[in-house]
């Protein structure tokens, strides 16, 4: 569940700006999918994907609606909806349209909370149709979402949305990887060390990090080398998230063993609880970093640094994004604790509690 941003970026009331805002909130062009756009009054709060139901059959579309409840229902201040659904199964032909009947039974269980559907749309090979219009199975061809204000808005703004979900393959060798690793190996790994370097780093912006990553060998190296601490890996998204003071203090105290208050507080924040509200503009830095350094790493620490951006993702609300990097963290390391943990969350659909939470919650940039 992605929060919209402050600024409102599109009308509500013209499917070419609702279709062309969905990718950008996801991050992705979605597929077999349907998006949910949530609505305080006459404000989008936030964007909801889940997948579609493999077969339109009574069986399966009762639990599905009862999951989109459940996940819709995190939000009790909501008053009403919008939906789009994506699927790329051969155009559909008569009068009823696919999913017309999961549609209806979703609609009948948002008007008993008291959440309307107000409008949905069906997109198929670059074709929409409005499940609302007078005659079913009249077909409208907006202008293109590519080419429309609100989408050339969100691309200038810095927003460019995949085809798919991104699982973190492709990121190009560094030309010094060689002699970053070389480096990394002959460190001797000092807790505080790595710890401070990655602390200095996320003060910085993402360009002048992998401008001081590349151009410094020493200092990727030690990011790297503090990949291989157990502690100080699962402590980054704390250390972004809550600041350098209270993540060095915890190292130090769970270090010793010194008490179970630091402990938990910690364990709360990777579960999306607790008092702490996330500083969004160092975990954005978090995740840049991360991205850069898979350019480089090996083994274990790629496997560290995929499941950090499947925090930072799933931390956002966007659980497709974060599920597509927890496979390929789990194939390279199918014993990476903490990863299977994050992947029973997103399994059972829960999200932070900061994800609900307007005053809390990541908004995106591009307005």
């Amino acid at each position: 569940m992605t929060t919209t941003p402050e600024q409102e970026p599109l009308s509500l009331e013209r499917a070419e700006d609702i279709l062309a805002y969905v990718p950008h909130a996801l991050g992705f062009h979605p597929s077999e999918s349907a998006v949910l756009l949530l609505m305080v009054d006459k404000k989008l709060e936030a964007t909801l994907r889940v997948d579609l139901p493999k077969h339109d059959s009574a069986g399966e579309r009762r639990p599905w609606v009862e999951q989109v409840c459940k996940l819709v229902g995190k939000l009790p201040q909501l008053t009403g909806a919008l939906c789009v659904l994506y699927s790329n199964d051969p155009p559909p032909a008569g009068r009823e349209l696919p999913y017309h009947q999961l549609l209806a039974e979703l609609s009948e269980s948002f008007d008993a909370r008291r959440t309307p559907l107000h409008q949905a749309w069906f997109v198929n090979r670059g074709m929409v149709w409005n499940y609302n219009g007078a005659v079913p199975e009249q077909r409208e061809n907006p202008a293109c979402p590519e080419l429309s204000d609100t989408y050339l808005r969100m691309v200038l703004a810095g927003s460019a949305p995949l085809h798919e979900p991104w699982d973190g393959e492709g990121v190009p060798e560094w030309e010094n990887a060689g002699t970053i690793r070389s480096l990394a190996d002959s460190l001797d790994g000092d807790m505080y060390d790595c710890l401070d370097t990655w602390a200095a780093l996320l003060e910085t912006d993402a360009y002048q990090s992998e401008a001081t990553m590349r151009s410094e060998p020493l200092v990727a190296a030690r990011l790297l080398s503090g990949l291989e601490i157990r502690l100080v890996r699962d402590i980054l998204p704390y250390l972004a998230g809550v600041g350098a003071v209270a993540a060095r203090t915890a190292v130090r105290e769970l270090a010793l063993r010194d008490t179970e208050e630091r402990a938990q507080e910690l364990a709360d924040f990777l579960l999306g609880g607790g008092a702490n509200t996330p500083e969004w503009k160092r975990l954005e830095n978090l995740w840049f970093i991360c991205r850069d350094l898979l350019g480089v790493a090996r083994a274990g620490q790629r496997s560290a640094l995929l499941c950090i951006l499947a925090w930072i993702e799933w931390a956002k609300g966007r659980g497709s994004m974060s599920m597509a990097l927890l496979r390929t963290a789990l194939d390279s390391d199918p014993e990476y604790r903490l990863a299977q943990l994050l992947q029973q969350l997103l399994y059972r659909g829960i999200m932070p509690e900061w994800a609900t939470d307007p005053q809390r919650a990541w908004r995106s940039s591009f307005h």
